[in-house]
C-alpha cells in the first residue's frame, strides 16, 4: 500500500474524528442545559436489576478465567451434545441471546458469554486489552477450558468480527460458524474507506476514536441510546424490561469505556484490496439485515472475495439487532443452515 492511501486515510479519520466529536459537543452541550432546566435530578439514574437477568430458564450463571480475564457466562443445555457459543455484539452483553437460548438448548450445550469488558466479565483499562488477536484467544482457550476441540460459533456485531478471525486462525476446531449482522474487520475497514454509503453508516467509528466524549454520549438522557436502536415501531420483541437489563449493564460507572476500546484498539489504515486467501471448508453463514443502520452491502462483497467457502443471506425488513428483533426468522436460519451441514 501506498505511503499517499495511508496518508489519505489518516487524514481523512481524524478529519472525521474531529467533525463528529464537535458535532457530539454541541448537542451535549445543548442536552446539558436542557436538562438542568427541567430535571435538576437527572444524573441521580438508579437501576435495579430485572428480574430477566436471573431468570432460570436462561440456563445457570457462571465464571471462567480464560486469556488471564475472568469472563462470565450462561450455561444452558445438556453438556453431552454438542456446543454452541455465542458471541454478542456492542452494546450488548450475554441477555442479546435470550431467544436462540430457548430455542437451541434442547438440542444444543448452549453458552452465552460477556464478552471482556462487558457486563459481568472483567473489564481491563489498556486499550491494547481489546485488540483482535486478544479477543481470539479469549474465545480459544474458553472453548479449551469447556472441554471441546470442536464447536458451532454464533456471533453477532463485533462478535462477528471475533468470529471471523476466529474462522481464519482455528478454522478445524469449528464445525459451523455463523455471522450475523456483523462482517470480518478486513472488510469492514476497506470498506469504510471505499464505500462512500459504509463511510456513512459507520461515523460512529470515527468518532469512538476520540476519548471521553463518546462515553459520555452514549449515557445521555438516562442511556437513552438503547431505546432508540433497539426499539422498533410494530414490533413487540424488545420489552421494556429488556431494556432496563440493558441500562442495569452499561448504567455503571465507566461501563462504556471497555466496549468502546474494541474500536479504538483495532482501527487500521493499511487494509489492502481484497483477494482470495482462505480456502478451508469451514461451513460459513454471513446474514445481513436489509434495514441495518450500521452495514451496509459492501461488507459482503468483499466477504465473498476473500472466503472460498461461504454462504450469504439478506433478510428483508429487518435491522441490526435481529436476533432480537426478528428472533423466529433467525433461529430459523440458524437451524436450517445447520441441518444442511448433516451428512
Amino acid at each position: 500500500m501506498s505511503f499517499a492511501t495511508i496518508a489519505y486515510r489518516y487524514v481523512l479519520t481524524y478529519f472525521l474524528s474531529l467533525l463528529y466529536t464537535a458535532l457530539a459537543l454541541i448537542g451535549l452541550s445543548f442536552n446539558y442545559v436542557k436538562k438542568v432546566i427541567t430535571d435538576p435530578g437527572y444524573k441521580n439514574l438508579k437501576l435495579l436489576r430485572p428480574n430477566c437477568l436471573v431468570d432460570p430458564k436462561y440456563g445457570v450463571h457462571k465464571y471462567i478465567k480464560v486469556n488471564n480475564v475472568k469472563l462470565h457466562y450462561v450455561e444452558s443445555g445438556d453438556p453431552s451434545k454438542p456446543l454452541m457459543l455465542f458471541l454478542h455484539g456492542f452494546p450488548e452483553f450475554w441477555y442479546s441471546w435470550r431467544h436462540q437460548i430457548l430455542e437451541f438448548q434442547k438440542d444444543y450445550w448452549c453458552i452465552a458469554v460477556d464478552m471482556r469488558g462487558y457486563g459481568d466479565s472483567e473489564r481491563p483499562e489498556a486499550v491494547s486489552a481489546y485488540k483482535i488477536d486478544v479477543l481470539v484467544e479469549d474465545v480459544r482457550d474458553l472453548v479449551r477450558q469447556l472441554g471441546r476441540e470442536n464447536f458451532i460459533l454464533v456471533a453477532h456485531d463485533w462478535g462477528g468480527v471475533i468470529a471471523c478471525k476466529f474462522r481464519e486462525v482455528y478454522p478445524k476446531l469449528l464445525s459451523a460458524v455463523i455471522v450475523i449482522a456483523s462482517m470480518s474487520l478486513e472488510s469492514f475497514i476497506y470498506s469504510i474507506f471505499n464505500d462512500s454509503k459504509q463511510r456513512k453508516l459507520s461515523w460512529y467509528v470515527f468518532f469512538f476514536q476520540m476519548p471521553a466524549i463518546p462515553e459520555q454520549f452514549l449515557e445521555m438522557n438516562h442511556l437513552q441510546v438503547f431505546d432508540k436502536m433497539m426499539m422498533v415501531p410494530g414490533k413487540d420483541t424488545v420489552s421494556a424490561e429488556d431494556l432496563e437489563a440493558y441500562k442495569y449493564w452499561f448504567g455503571k460507572q465507566f461501563a462504556f469505556t471497555p466496549p468502546i476500546n474494541y474500536y479504538r484498539a483495532n482501527f487500521r489504515f493499511d487494509v489492502l484490496d481484497p483477494q482470495k486467501r482462505f480456502t478451508d471448508k469451514v461451513p460459513m453463514l454471513v446474514v445481513r439485515a436489509a434495514d441495518d443502520i450500521a452495514i451496509g452491502p459492501q461488507p459482503m462483497e468483499y466477504m465473498k472475495q476473500v472466503y472460498e467457502h461461504l454462504d450469504t443471506l439478506v433478510v428483508q425488513g429487518c435491522g441490526h439487532f435481529m436476533q432480537q428483533e426478528e428472533p423466529a426468522e433467525v433461529n430459523n436460519i440458524i437451524r436450517e443452515f445447520l441441518a444442511k451441514q448433516k451428512p
